[in-house]
């Protein structure tokens, strides 16, 4: 199945390349503000995002689709999953032919394919979206109102007893690739000027509430949310290690 995959894939790869949507989608996601909140795992971003969803209805979490395997129940909160065959990926390359979706990409490595259409940005004027470092190009060159980065961050002993919370949910080895993956979101984060570092190691309405200035633009990164970064990425830098 998977050598039968390679054309269409490599097909679909081509026309994501400097992809475009249409000016139906450009002038549909034109009113919307965009808000990427990013982190490492378990930092917290979905209940946080949840949160802000429930208290300001202008506000709308974004769920894309993929066809890789789901690895956790918590990912469905993010992500469609869609499998990864024949059909489905000619599905997808029409979609892309007929520019009608928002964004995608196929994964450098694995293959598998990330996207999102209209549909998946709600119905509020603002757009919450948990993301990947490598996806926030792409956004980024998308014609949204105005986009914003928040890079959600936690003491280091806030983070460790939300991993350890999860118990056995994830391998010794998902859990080595996801502490690789969240020492290099920190570092990317640390060296972009346009982050905006909010601290969630709090209460959750408090937190929201932070995270309602931040959005509205009433509020930049705080002063411990600065030093925490350091000291989380010090932590996880540690476990990366081991």
């Amino acid at each position: 199945m998977k050598n039968r995959l390679n054309q269409p894939i490599e097909q679909l790869d081509r026309l994501l390349q400097g992809y475009k949507p249409s000016e139906r989608v450009c002038s549909e996601i034109g009113h919307k503000s965009i808000v990427m909140f990013s982190g490492p795992f378990a930092i917290g971003k979905t209940s946080l995002m949840q949160s802000i969803e429930s208290v300001d209805g202008n506000c709308s979490r974004t769920k894309g689709f993929t066809t890789r395997p789901c690895r956790d129940v918590s990912e469905q909160e993010n992500y469609r999953f869609v499998p990864h065959t024949e059909q489905n990926i000619q599905m997808i390359i029409e979609k892309a032919t007929k520019r009608e979706l928002v964004q995608g990409m196929v994964h450098p490595t694995t293959r598998f394919v990330y996207g999102s259409e209209l549909p998946d940005y709600g119905d509020g004027s603002i757009a919450l979206l948990d993301v990947v470092p490598k996806a926030v190009k792409s956004m980024k060159r998308l014609p949204f109102k105005d986009s914003r980065i928040i890079e959600v961050v936690a003491s280091p002993d806030t983070w460790y007893s939300r991993v350890a919370s999860r118990g056995n949910q994830h391998s010794e080895s998902d859990r080595h690739a996801r502490i690789k993956e969240a020492k290099t979101n920190l570092e990317w984060a640390l060296g972009r000027d346009d982050v905006i570092w909010i601290d969630n190691s709090g209460d959750i309405d408090d937190v929201t509430d932070v995270a309602l200035e931040v959005i509205g633009g009433r509020a930049m990164s705080s002063d411990k949310a600065r030093l925490l970064r350091e000291r989380l990425l010090k932590q996880i830098s540690m476990l990366h290690v081991e």
